[in-house]
């Protein structure tokens, strides 16, 4: 288990009204996960499991660990989608070096990763780490995200 930070578990309690008992990031992405399971509709809907998604910027370890468990216990490529364009995208953007070579290590190892990494843009992420990330999607874009392909295995 990732703990969160207990800072981090005051501020989720207090601003995204989380329920007790999220003390893990594994258990922040299955309840995530839950909250996310279909196409809600309205793109500006937020629950407070994406507020505490938010909260996690400031924790880029905690992030990380998020978006790797909630991509493999995704039940479907909209969950991934989700992970995808927001979270992992962002933290790829904002600290991209920090984490590209264990990202990519993740992606040769891992199918569904490699899928998830079909659904980010390069945004302001540095050119240098979007080469990295565009060599380690190279086989899944014909079958990713934004082909429509299916949600590969865990």
């Amino acid at each position: 288990m990732t703990p969160l930070p207990p800072d981090l578990i005051t501020r989720l309690a207090t601003a995204a009204q989380a329920p007790e008992g999220v003390h893990s990031v594994e258990a922040l992405a299955d309840l995530w996960l839950a909250d996310h399971r279909e196409d809600g509709g309205d793109p500006d809907a937020m629950t407070w499991s994406d507020l505490c998604v938010f909260e996690l910027d400031a924790h880029p370890e905690e992030l990380f660990a998020f978006c790797l468990r909630a991509i493999r216990k995704a039940e479907n490529p909209w969950q991934v989608g989700l992970v995808a364009a927001g979270p992992l995208e962002e933290l790829i953007a904002a600290r991209g070096a920090a984490i590209i070579d264990r990202l990519e290590e993740a992606a040769r190892r891992s199918a569904r990763v490699r899928f998830a990494l079909t659904g980010i843009w390069q945004g302001e992420t540095a050119p240098e780490i979007w080469a990295r990330i565009e060599a380690a999607r190279i086989g899944a874009m014909e079958t990713g995200f934004d082909a429509g392909g299916p949600l590969p295995p865990a």
